[in-house]
């Protein structure tokens, strides 16, 4: 399977490529720095073998998204697009943690969806934002969470409600894009913890909506996509799903 990555230099990203490789799977990465993914000793055999290919870019400059969507296309194989990018967060005493532009993870799912709009394929979609963003799911999360997302995690989580959105117009009735193709991933608050899922396959929880969903790590959050969604498609498009433990 030929896969196009977006936010996959750390992160939920990283461990997703790390999957998708270790399976065999040639993935495209685009990345405003290679020189990072090119010395790290775990993908150097994966980048000389051909398996990953890294494009220099950014996922807000639709020329570097189009080159990088065409790499992976190359032998139109392209059938997996894994939207990963959340900014880098910076803690203001004002508005909590704040990311540089507040809205790239919006911004760049636009022209991620019109560079898919424009060409002649419809690979699969999977896009991770966060559990709590709407009135039901906030209104299930622990109450110190609740106050912690309204307050610190306001404005990445207004991003994300509009990388939603912009995912919703695509999808709808109206939309030119089948629901099906995507999937959501929502996780609870995450850690950096190690993937439990490789020694319990329960460590995590997934649903549509989940109570007491404290935490998650990206590992596992990782694991979710390649070993779960990846392996039965069927059974997780079209709809959001939060994960966690």
């Amino acid at each position: 399977m030929h896969v196009l990555l977006l936010g996959a230099s750390r992160n939920i990203g990283y461990f997703v490529a790390q999957r998708l490789l270790a399976k065999g799977h040639t993935c495209t990465l685009l990345l405003r720095k290679p020189d990072v993914m090119e010395s790290d000793p775990s993908m150097k055999g994966y980048i000389q073998s051909g398996l990953a290919k890294l494009v220099r870019g950014d996922a807000l400059v639709r020329e570097d998204v189009q080159k990088a969507f065409n790499t992976a296309n190359a032998d139109g194989k392209l059938e997996l697009i894994f939207f990963g990018i959340g900014g880098d967060p910076s803690l203001s005493l004002t508005k909590g943690f704040v990311i540089t532009p507040a809205d790239v993870t919006t911004r760049s799912m636009n022209v991620l969806l019109s560079t898919i709009k424009d060409s002649n394929i419809r690979p699969r979609l999977i896009t991770v934002t966060s559990n709590g963003l709407d009135e039901r799911s906030h209104s299930l999360l622990p109450w110190p969470l609740k106050a912690f997302y309204s307050g610190l995690l306001k404005v990445p989580h207004e991003d994300k409600i509009g990388q939603e959105n912009t995912i919703n117009q695509a999808t709808n009735i109206e939309g030119w894009f089948d629901p099906k193709n995507v999937v959501i991933v929502r996780p609870a608050l995450l850690t950096s913890g190690a993937c439990l899922a490789d020694k319990d396959s329960d460590a995590y929880r997934v649903g549509d909506e989940l109570t007491g969903a404290w935490t998650v790590s990206r590992a596992d959050v990782g694991h979710f996509v390649v070993e779960k969604v990846l392996e039965d498609w069927n059974r997780w498009a079209g709809k959001p799903w939060v994960v966690a433990y």
